[in-house]
């Protein structure tokens, strides 16, 4: 009887790990986003302009790039600076940035947004610095601001799975989200 016992312990621990497995994975939610869905929602935050009495940086016609096997994103865009004294300037910025959840917002946030290469055509090396540090905190307030992309409300299994973020990464130029409750 001991002997039947213990195998009947045995084999209702095993159904309740069983089960409780089998709930967990009920209660986790994989997101994938591609590039072009990315890149629609980055194209909605442009232009960004950021103004001082000194200069006026415009960057725009941003294009999107995942950055594989991590958790990051780059993005290219066009820049276009107007210095005091009406002095005119093109060039190319390439910004990269962590993303992060916020699970009480449901949301996805580009999290330190940062320069990572600039280009600045007619105006001399002298000023790429100032005109970087003037882009850079334009970008930074922007794109930290506002979502790259928040979970849907009406949608049940979203609004179940949002409490936690369990890993994010880019894979095969997919952004790979998966969400749970444990």
């Amino acid at each position: 009887m001991v002997m039947f016992q213990a195998s009947f312990n045995k084999v209702c621990m095993a159904w309740v790990l069983l089960l409780a497995s089998q709930l967990t994975l009920a209660f986790e939610y994989t997101l994938e986003f591609s590039e072009p869905e990315l890149q629609e929602k980055i194209s909605a935050m442009m232009p960004v302009t950021k103004q001082t009495m000194m200069a006026t940086i415009v960057v725009d016609q941003a294009k999107l790039e995942l950055v594989e096997g991590s958790d990051k994103l780059a993005i290219a865009a066009k820049l276009n600076a107007t210095l005091l004294g009406g002095l005119k300037a093109t060039g190319d910025v390439k910004i990269q940035g962590t993303l992060t959840y916020n699970a009480k917002e449901g949301a996805f946030y580009l999290q330190s947004p940062e320069i990572i290469e600039l280009i600045i055509n007619e105006i001399p090396p002298r000023f790429h610095d100032q005109i970087k540090q003037l882009a850079q905190k334009g970008m930074a307030k922007k794109l930290s601001d506002q979502p790259v992309y928040k979970l849907k409300d009406d949608d049940m299994k979203q609004n179940l799975a949002k409490s936690m973020l369990k890993s994010l990464q880019v894979k095969n130029k997919t952004l790979v989200a998966t969400l749970g409750l444990f």
